[in-house]
């Protein structure tokens, strides 16, 4: 029977999945909207406030009025961002798990507390490197796999350069 190429067997955590969901990524479709509608609608509100709170209307008490509730509006999106970044994430991870990661020639093999998954590369979408993750996406999953899985972030790092370029070659 032959042998994997690399094999590494670390601790999963809900940090790792935070640390995931917490990428910065673009904005953009439907939500992207609704954010924009948000901001509008929040900086418009001045235009019920009364008018001895925000003054005659444009002058600078009428827009200070309208940056603030704008900043109030933003404040709100983003914690709300935060709390769904943070749901998923627990649905992602919801607690510590024993994952074994398997690197074979034309394949990742995942054996996550008993459930086992295979990836092969041409079904990798994307392979992220961070300080102190590796995120290589397989939609609808992804593998994470945090810098404790190997001995140095140098490891780590050449890890993630050989599965991207693996999975770049075998796309058609």
């Amino acid at each position: 029977m032959t042998q994997p190429l690399l094999t590494f067997s670390y601790a999963l955590t809900p940090a790792d999945a935070l640390a995931y969901e917490s990428l910065p990524r673009e904005m953009i479709g439907w939500r992207k909207w609704a954010l924009l509608i948000w901001l509008g609608a929040s900086g418009g509100s001045v235009a019920f406030l009364p008018p001895d709170w925000v003054g005659p209307e444009w002058s600078w008490r009428f827009w200070l009025a309208a940056l603030v509730l704008i900043a109030v509006g933003y404040g709100l999106a983003t914690a709300a961002m935060t709390l769904a970044a943070r749901w998923r994430a627990r649905r992602r991870a919801p607690a510590p798990a024993s994952v074994r990661l398997e690197q074979w020639g034309d394949h990742l093999a995942v054996d996550r507390d008993g459930h086992k998954s295979f990836a092969a590369y041409e079904t990798i979408a994307a392979v992220t490197i961070t300080d102190a993750h590796v995120f290589i996406d397989v939609p609808p999953e992804v593998i994470l796999v945090p810098i404790r899985a190997f001995a140095d972030r140098a490891e780590m790092v050449a890890f993630g350069e050989d599965v991207d370029r693996r999975s770049s070659e075998s796309q058609p």
